[in-house]
């Protein structure tokens, strides 16, 4: 006896809803972001007692130049680090790619503005979560509005790429 099986009309390609609401998304964002603000926390710690140590020693016996060099080594990772930390605990929280790409994107455009010690830099800092949740979120407009939204969104990870790069040869 042979079998018939029911054949999709779109060749079983399942399309993915986005089953959280937005506020939800939101709420999970900044829970990935503290998650990814712990492990870089730890990342800092740890290559500031083990890697900074070995590339600062050929230095030279200056405090100064050790402090500064540890510094930077110390930035640069806590930098690295969150945007490496950030994808698992995205993943994990099953909030998807593209929030990791638009929260990735606007923490480099943060880092390339250079103004830490400004106020309105750390209230920024603070919105990130929500304005990544909220410029990734599938809205469920189509899919004309979805391509747009992710090609604005690759044109913000090459923004703050070249924005990165610009602040880096400045600096």
């Amino acid at each position: 006896m042979g079998r018939r099986r029911a054949h999709s009309p779109t060749g079983g390609a399942a399309a993915v809803v986005d089953d959280l609401p937005i506020s939800a998304r939101v709420a999970w964002s900044y829970v990935a972001a503290l998650l990814a603000g712990i492990g870089t926390a730890l990342l800092v710690v740890l290559s500031n007692q083990t890697l900074a140590v070995i590339v600062c020693s050929g230095l030279g016996s200056t405090d100064d130049a050790i402090a500064d060099c540890k510094l930077g080594f110390g930035i640069w990772t806590a930098v690295i680090g969150y945007v490496v930390c950030l994808l698992p605990a995205v993943l994990l929280l099953r909030l998807g790619w593209w929030i990791w790409v638009s929260m990735a994107a606007l923490a480099g455009l943060l880092v390339s503005t250079d103004a830490v010690t400004q106020w309105w830099w750390w209230a920024a800092a603070a919105l990130v979560p929500a304005v990544a949740a909220l410029i990734s979120a599938e809205w469920g407009a189509g899919r004309v509005f979805r391509r747009v939204q992710l090609g604005v969104l690759l044109l913000l990870v090459v923004a703050a790429g070249v924005l990165l790069w610009w602040w880096y040869t400045r600096t």
